[in-house]
């Protein structure tokens, strides 16, 4: 049977895309994405959580995702769950960091541009068919609705406030 590792993530940029360089002088952006959660506690109140994922591009698309990534845009991100362990010397692992290793990234708003996308995949940049067809914040002001509908509290939106760096 075939295996499958797939990380969807619709979230927030916390930060601007950052390029490197390896040695052998392939690009990275390196980001990160928060997301959110709400679920009510054993007595009944609502409680936030708030998850951050890094995330890399490699590569001309990640190049090219590093001159339009802004801190605080809404990314929709596509890509496999990878781990990045550290040693010692002696051989010891130190940490294991997950990190995601993005296949596609939406840019679900642009700055200067509400509602706008652009998508990018392997170093190309166009507008994206399915972000137009994808509108978050549709998706969130129905999950809204329907949660106002139960007599459940709407999830708090992450504010700069709420970031670790």
């Amino acid at each position: 049977m075939r295996s499958v590792n797939k990380v969807i993530l619709v979230g927030n940029a916390t930060r601007d895309g950052e390029v490197s360089y390896t040695k052998s002088g392939i690009a990275l952006c390196n980001f990160t994405v928060a997301t959110n959660r709400a679920w009510k506690d054993a007595n009944g109140e609502w409680k936030d959580e708030a998850s951050f994922h890094n995330v890399t591009a490699w590569g001309k698309f990640g190049e090219s995702l590093s001159k339009s990534l802004q801190k605080g845009m809404k990314v929709y991100v596509e890509g496999t769950l990878t781990y990045y362990e550290k040693r010692d010397e002696a051989g010891k692992l130190i940490s294991k960091d997950a990190r995601i290793r993005a296949d596609s990234v939406v840019l679900l708003d642009k700055s200067g541009r509400p509602g706008a996308s652009e998508d990018f995949e392997g170093g190309q940049s166009e507008s994206s068919k399915q972000g137009a067809d994808f509108d978050v914040d549709a998706v969130a002001q129905g999950l809204d609705e329907a949660k106002s509908a139960g007599g459940k509290a709407a999830p708090a939106p992450i504010s700069d406030d709420d970031l670790p760096f």
